[in-house]
């Protein structure tokens, strides 16, 4: 298949940029004269493949600016000046880092001199541009991208003519290009991600369900104590003896687990209020419980265990992402009592204190500790000591808040005296997080999408059913709207008019007329309990599970066992976004949820698709119009 010359991918590209977007064709420059050319490849030392003077002979790259047309995330075109300028100070960089040219791996070097810089690269940082090679040898001319944060690599471009027919080719055919989706809005060029997901993605929640829960680990017997070996007798006179001289062992750092106490409760409740799934809810010891929690069975969900001091229930977090940092958590574990959290994550240690959902700020304490096991060593240079603790401060301030909590709350604990306890014990279906604050109030922009004039000129009634269109919309490219508590939920939005929690309350003056609501209206106080949004209801345990689901697979990723892959963590961050979008529908002001449904819509058409919802079609106004 003969690729088109440079000439002919540029008339496309401009005709294209014509009719869609023409304030990004008003900043093509024109073309560079020869002379110029000549000059940059004097300054340089170089001389410039033919596809690059064809394309400089087109237009010098492109002006600066608002609307600049871009190659993808790639940046906009370098203009001759750019080239020159740019290209050195990345030649300087690479000499300053050491690199040297030389026949080895073309791409073991920050920057050759052999390379041309064509775009400015995203955000106009020229280190993360497209370059061309001009190294002799057959990939003479071939596109490579120089990445700011990572090695630079070599595209699928094997010239420049290649990658302009690529652009030109999906200008017209509105086909991903390097990944995203070229379309025009408000006269200029842009870029979607055009997504989609695995629509069976691997479950890790699943795997663990046909995973049986491991016993507890057999007790380590100690070793018998082995007889001294005889000597043999050689009789008087001078022996050489040898002795081994190691440093004194560290001792172990103390046990300082993630604890929450709750005045009243008992040890059921307590799991109840954290989350516990009740399927896995038996005795175990600590040796017992961080086994299991490590296990396949457990698909990385955190386990806790439950006892009773004095007239508190505790709860001591064995593994697991921690959860009694959380305000959601000790807002539940608090409910109509109060509860007590010790935490220590590295330089931290914490004390909250919560009254019936309330911190009580007077009450909490934090200690940040400075890490103590660097040292200085020769040349200016930092090492770590091994095996010591490195922040002995929090370790100290976790002892000191620990024994305060007798004073303070007739609390007495003592971490692992306990532990070879089989105290009643859980996996968590962790609580979801905490929505923002509807006082913020929406953000003005979504993708680049001007929402704020959007919600300005746009009455509540048909705002509202358009978003709940883009979150059909949004439901059915994910997947989520197979589960039936979504599929319910997503019916009842097509139906109630009415929802969120009193947002009315939060808007100002002049918000409650601009949304269409009349004076002290709000969105419905009962819509968490309506849609089955309250904590342990069926649309709130599919959430979270859905949440686990990518918490797991995440890790799973991380790690890079197991049949999960990077498409099902994908598909699983989308399932969760998406069902997060329809929570923050139920319960959020409707421009708060248009942000959050917009800003996950995995389709590059969601302009158009917006405008349709709106009821606009094609006389939508300037903010925002798509033209593909």
């Amino acid at each position: 298949m003969s690729i088109p010359a440079v000439e002919e991918s540029w008339a496309r590209i401009e005709a294209w940029l014509a009719r869609h977007a023409p304030v990004s064709r008003a900043r093509l420059r024109p073309p560079a004269a020869g002379e110029e050319i000549r000059a940059a490849e004097r300054e340089l030392g170089l001389v410039f493949p033919p596809d690059l003077v064809a394309s400089l002979r087109c237009h010098d790259g492109a002006d600066h600016g608002e609307g600049a047309p871009e190659v993808a995330y790639y940046g906009p075109p370098a203009r001759v000046a750019d080239i020159v300028r740019h290209t050195a100070m990345l030649r300087d960089i690479g000499t300053d880092l050491g690199d040297v040219d030389g026949d080895e791996d073309e791409l073991g070097a920050y920057w050759r001199q052999e390379w041309l810089l064509i775009t400015l690269g995203a955000d106009g940082q020229a280190s993360d541009g497209l370059f061309l090679t001009v190294r002799p040898g057959p990939g003479h001319g071939r596109v490579g991208h120089s990445r700011t944060e990572d090695a630079p690599v070599f595209t699928p471009w094997s010239s420049l003519r290649h990658l302009l027919a690529d652009f030109a080719e999906a200008l017209e055919e509105g086909r991903p290009f390097a990944g995203r989706v070229p379309v025009g809005i408000d006269g200029a060029l842009r870029w979607e991600d055009d997504r989609s997901v695995v629509s069976d993605p691997v479950s890790p929640l699943a795997l663990a369900a046909r995973s049986a829960e491991p016993e507890p680990p057999a007790p380590v017997e100690p070793a018998a104590p082995s007889a001294p070996a005889p000597t043999e007798d050689r009789g008087a006179g001078p022996r050489l003896t040898f002795v081994r001289v190691a440093p004194p062992r560290p001792q172990p750092l103390p046990d300082q687990p993630d604890l929450v106490f709750a005045e009243g409760l008992t040890p059921a409740e307590l799991l109840r209020r954290l989350g516990a799934i009740h399927a896995t809810v038996r005795p175990r010891s600590r040796p017992h419980a961080e086994h299991a929690a490590v296990s396949p069975w457990a698909a990385h969900r955190p386990m806790v265990r439950a006892g009773t001091t004095g007239g508190w229930a505790y709860a001591v977090q064995e593994e697991g992402a921690a959860q009694f940092v959380r305000p959601e958590v000790l807002r539940a574990v608090s409910e109509g009592t109060r509860a007590v959290a010790l935490t220590r994550q590295g330089p931290e240690a914490r004390r909250t204190v919560v009254v019936d959902g309330v911190p009580d700020e007077e009450a909490a304490r934090l200690v940040m500790s400075p890490r103590e096991n660097v040292a200085s060593v020769p040349d200016r240079k930092l090492a770590r000591r091994l095996g010591v603790d490195p922040w002995p401060g929090s370790t100290a301030a976790y002892a000191r808040l620990l024994t305060e909590l007798d004073g303070e709350f007739g609390i007495r604990y003592r971490p692992g005296d306990d532990a070879g306890t089989g105290l009643p014990s859980a996996l968590l279906l962790p609580l979801l997080d905490d929505l923002p604050d509807p006082a913020c109030g929406p953000a003005g922009e979504v993708r680049g999408f001007d929402l704020a004039a959007l919600v300005d000129r746009t009455p509540f009634e048909r705002l509202r059913r358009a978003c709940a269109a883009q979150l059909r919309r949004l439901a059915a490219e994910t997947g989520i709207d197979a589960y039936p508590e979504i599929a319910d939920a997503l019916a009842r939005t097509g139906r109630e008019e009415h929802l969120g929690p009193d947002a009315g309350e939060h808007l100002g003056p002049d918000d409650g007329e601009r949304l269409g609501l009349d004076a002290g209206e709000h969105l419905g106080p009962d819509a968490a309990t309506n849609f089955g949004l309250g904590v342990g209801d069926p649309l709130d345990l599919r959430i979270r599970t859905l949440a686990a689901e990518t918490w797991a697979a995440r890790q799973s990723v991380r790690g890079g066992t197991g049949p999960v892959g990077p498409e099902d963590l994908s598909a699983w961050i989308a399932r969760e976004g998406a069902a997060q979008a329809l929570r923050a529908f139920v319960l959020l002001p409707v421009p708060m949820a248009a942000e959050r449904i917009l800003g996950v819509r995995l389709s590059a058409r969601w302009r158009d698709e917006l405008a349709t919802d709106l009821g606009e079609g094609g006389t939508q106004p300037a903010a925002g119009r798509v033209n593909s």
